[in-house]
């Protein structure tokens, strides 16, 4: 039987710090581990109300930690830009439901938008990041050569239908059934066709063991930078 290619599905949302460094570190490792990553936009507020979770903001010592201490020391091991946008948290269900329409619409673009999005929340000059989150403010973060002004006003307005409303609800869900309950949530398929799902943005050794791969840190070869 010939082999499968391995492939990381990544279930996200732009609100969740931890989702963008694990981005950035299948990013970096979709060639040397020859694997498809798979963008899955999702609603996070939909995730942790259907499976019953709380924000670790709810318990202070543990936000404070997490934002202060945590979040800030890992993206300085991962190289990642970063900064902590105003007003956190922030509801970007405008976001993801634009995101959800451009999935279907123009994949090309997926990517791309969503790592606009990221930057606007986490990135050093994140202070608009409210601002970001409104449909109003859209034009104004996505260039036209990523999405004209009639595709945006057209997937704007898709997201904002009810059917696109209701599949947004129902694919979070539906992620909860099978076993989400925040992000970034991954599903990860090895060349043998065997599946697991990951929780977290440390958990990348035991993704690589999954995969039959290497985990060399944040870079795929050692001593690389961005």
């Amino acid at each position: 039987m010939a082999a499968k290619r391995a492939s990381v599905t990544l279930f996200y949302d732009v609100v969740s710090p931890w989702s963008h460094f694990a981005l950035a570190i299948l990013q970096r490792y979709k060639k040397a581990w020859n694997l498809d990553l798979v963008l899955k936009p999702m609603y996070l507020g939909g995730v942790m109300v259907a499976s019953g979770n709380k924000p670790p903001i709810t318990v202070k010592n543990k936000g404070i930690w997490m934002n202060q201490h945590d979040m800030p020391l890992t993206a300085k091991y991962l190289q990642i830009p970063y900064g902590f946008p105003d007003n956190f948290p922030i509801n970007t269900i405008h976001i993801m439901r634009l995101l959800r329409v451009v999935e279907d619409e123009k994949p090309s673009a997926l990517s791309a938008l969503t790592e606009i999005f990221y930057a606007e929340m986490w990135g050093p000059q994140s202070k608009g990041a409210t601002a970001s989150s409104k449909p109003e403010n859209f034009r104004s973060l996505i260039p036209t050569s990523l999405l004209s002004d009639t595709e945006l006003k057209k997937f704007v307005e898709l997201s904002q239908t009810n059917e696109n409303k209701d599949r947004v609800k129902a694919e979070a869900a539906k992620l909860v059934e099978e076993g989400a309950f925040g992000f970034p949530w991954m599903v990860v398929q090895n060349e043998k066709g065997e599946t697991a799902k990951f929780f977290g943005a440390d958990r990348f050794e035991l993704m690589a063991f999954q995969l039959g791969k290497k985990w060399n840190g944040p870079f795929p070869l050692e001593g690389a930078k961005l």
